[in-house]
C-alpha cells in the first residue's frame, strides 16, 4: 500500500508512507526512478564451476535441510515431503544441465505448503554458484534462470520498477 502527499510539480516536497509485506525483492518508491542491478556477480559464461563453489552449494543445501528438519510447527510428514523437494531442487541445480523448471516448481511447492522455509530456499536460487551454473549451461538456460530470478521479485536489470 502506498500513499503520496504532495501536489503536482513539488516533487522535492512529496512524502510517501509506504507498508510492505512479504516482499522478496527490492522496492523503489517516487517518481522518475532508474532501478539498475545485479544478483550476486556477473559471472563469466566460460568459467568452470571449481569444485570448491559446488561443495559451498551443496553445505548450503544441507544447512536448509537442517533447518527444515528443525522446523517447529510442521508435522513428520511435512518434512519428510520437503526434504524430498530440496533434493529435487539440489539435483535441479547441480545435475548436469540445470533444470528451471523444476526450480520454479519446487520453490512454489515450498511457497504454498511450507512457507516458513520459503526464505532460505529462495535463497538457494539466489546463490552465486546457482547463478554460475545456469549461465555455464547456455544462452537458453541463462535465460530462463534470469526469468526465474525476476519473477521472485530479483531483476538483474529494470526501469521503473
Amino acid at each position: 500500500m502506498m500513499s503520496h502527499d504532495g501536489a503536482q510539480g513539488e516533487k522535492d516536497k512529496a512524502t510517501y508512507h509506504v507498508t510492505v509485506r512479504n516482499v522478496t525483492g527490492h522496492t523503489t518508491v517516487g517518481q522518475g526512478n532508474r532501478v539498475v542491478g545485479g544478483i550476486g556477480i556477473q559471472p563469466d559464461p566460460a568459467a568452470p564451476v571449481t569444485d570448491g563453489q559446488l561443495d559451498a552449494l551443496h553445505a548450503e543445501f544441507a544447512r536448509v535441510r537442517e533447518l527444515i528438519e528443525g522446523l517447529d510447527g510442521a508435522g513428520e510428514r511435512e518434512k519428510g515431503a520437503a526434504v524430498d523437494r530440496l533434493e529435487e531442487l539440489e539435483e535441479a541445480v547441480t545435475d548436469g544441465e540445470p533444470d528451471v523448471r523444476t526450480m520454479a516448481k519446487v520453490r512454489d511447492w515450498f511457497a504454498q505448503r511450507l512457507p516458513a522455509a520459503l526464505g532460505a530456499v529462495t535463497a538457494l536460487l539466489l546463490h552465486p554458484t546457482a547463478t554460475l551454473l545456469a549461465q555455464a549451461a547456455g544462452e537458453e538456460v541463462a535465460s530462463g534462470f534470469d526469468g526465474l530470478l525476476q519473477s521472485l521479485g530479483s531483476t538483474t536489470s529494470g526501469e521503473n520498477c
